[in-house]
């Protein structure tokens, strides 16, 4: 399943879990070059904040 960088981001905000599929699906994405800076960092500061659980950081690993 596939996510928006803005349904990504509204779920960091409210401190909700990005799932497996979703977060590799984000990850292919930044590392493709097919998000913007400005919402790369502000995904990645927002994972930050709400603090990233172990799915999401397996996840980003694996691509």
């Amino acid at each position: 399943m596939t996510i928006t960088n803005l349904d990504a981001l509204t779920r960091t905000i409210d401190h909700r879990e990005i799932f497996h599929d979703e977060m590799l699906s984000l990850v292919r994405r930044i590392m493709s070059g097919e998000m913007s800076p400005v919402m790369m960092a502000a995904l990645l500061v927002g994972l930050r904040v709400k603090k990233e659980t172990i799915g999401e950081i397996t996840a980003a690993a694996q691509v």
